[in-house]
């Protein structure tokens, strides 16, 4: 009986040592530690962001790591050092300063490396939470998001300026310190991308900002900046018509799609029986349905029975996608990618991507010049032609 009890008690006291599971990762979102819960090491004060797994500071300065449950007046939560405010998800948040009047405190930036690199011509939805500190001084805009296939590590303190930065549409002064307000874009990769920075990335000339009230609670303190709490952040990867969660930024969807009857007899030349072949799309989507494939299949089917055979893929798209993808990055490659999508169905049946070509006209060889749905529907093709060797 005794050796039970104190086989009890040792079993007892190993877990109450094993630490506490970290926060399970969304498998979908491609930033880890998305709301900073998981930091090894004693948070007691400002300064400690090196604590947190993942993310590192992408200059010499050292933000903020706020975490509840711990006893701190400087980075406790709800209240510490530079305001009061819960957290937008999970229990912590971290806090950087996008912009200070004359630089006279240096800004700071928050970077991670992400689960995975981006894809060429994926369309990606980046969010992230913000609220301005009670303390500070000023509120700007420019508050940004920057993708990069390499760590950005700049030596010293200097703000970082990049004119690729992603900006939220219209780009507003953010002055809500009661609550958070939500940075949303959609982006369109150019492929190995595999770092997030947050942060400012305009000069102090460019950055729009207001003076602000402070009230008596906050008023003496180390902060005459634009000092904002940062959580949930979050890269997915999305659909080229899924709404991304961004006011006013989705993209309309198709419920429309040409599927005429195809006609091959025994009278047809393989010229005439390729050339009689299309497949068609849904708008604003470069995705090969299970018609298109069905189209498509007479194409392998043809190229086996000719193994000497080249095929070109040409593709179109009509006019209102031509109209939208100058505002909306993921559109300007549509008509490429459907002719890439096609070319990688007739791969994926052992046809050699050799024997394949590919070439896009966009909107300028319509088959339809009216602007009916059906009509539309009609120029949102892939044709094909033999190549003549």
């Amino acid at each position: 009986m005794r050796k039970n009890k104190i086989l009890i008690l040792l079993t007892a006291a190993i877990i109450a040592f094993v630490p506490l599971q970290a926060q399970v990762d969304d498998p979908d979102n491609l930033v880890p530690n998305a709301s900073f819960e998981e930091f090894e090491g004693t948070l007691r004060r400002d300064k400690q962001f090196d604590l947190t797994k993942n993310w590192t500071n992408a200059t010499e300065v050292i933000s903020e790591l706020y975490a509840s449950d711990i006893k701190s007046k400087y980075v406790a939560i709800p209240d510490n050092i530079y305001g009061k405010e819960e957290p937008a998800e999970g229990n912590n948040y971290a806090g950087i300063v996008m912009y200070s009047h004359r630089g006279r405190v240096s800004r700071s930036y928050l970077t991670v490396q992400l689960n995975s690199k981006m894809k060429q011509n994926e369309l990606y939805c980046i969010r992230y939470k913000a609220s301005l500190a009670e303390r500070s001084r000023y509120a700007s805009n420019n508050l940004g998001a920057l993708i990069t296939p390499r760590r950005i590590n700049q030596k010293g303190t200097n703000a970082i300026t990049n004119p690729d930065a992603i900006m939220t549409d219209g780009n507003p002064i953010v002055s809500q310190t009661d609550g958070w307000w939500e940075f949303c874009q959609r982006y369109a990769a150019k492929g190995n991308e595999q770092y997030l920075t947050i942060g400012n990335f305009e000069t102090d000339t460019k950055t729009n900002n207001e003076t602000r009230e402070v009230s008596a609670e906050y008023e003496k303190g180390p902060v005459v900046a634009a000092y904002y709490y940062i959580d949930d952040v979050e890269i997915r990867r999305i659909a080229a018509n899924e709404n991304c969660g961004c006011e006013g930024s989705k993209i309309p969807e198709s419920k429309v799609i040409y599927s005429p009857s195809l006609q091959l007899n025994d009278d047809m030349t393989v010229v005439e029986k390729v050339e009689a072949i299309d497949a068609y799309f849904y708008q604003y989507s470069s995705e090969v349905v299970p018609a298109g494939k069905r189209t498509i299949d007479k194409i392998v089917e043809l190229m086996n029975l000719n193994p000497d055979m080249k095929i070109q893929v040409i593709a179109h798209t009509d006019n209102e996608e031509e109209e939208l993808a100058k505002k909306e990055p993921s559109l300007k490659t549509l008509a490429e990618d459907r002719a890439k999508n096609v070319r990688e169905y007739i791969a994926s049946q052992g046809i050699d991507r050799t024997r394949v070509v590919m070439d896009n006209k966009g909107n300028t060889q319509p088959v339809s010049e009216m602007s009916t749905p059906i009509s539309l529907a009609k120029n949102r093709q892939v044709e094909f032609k033999i190549v003549i060797w």
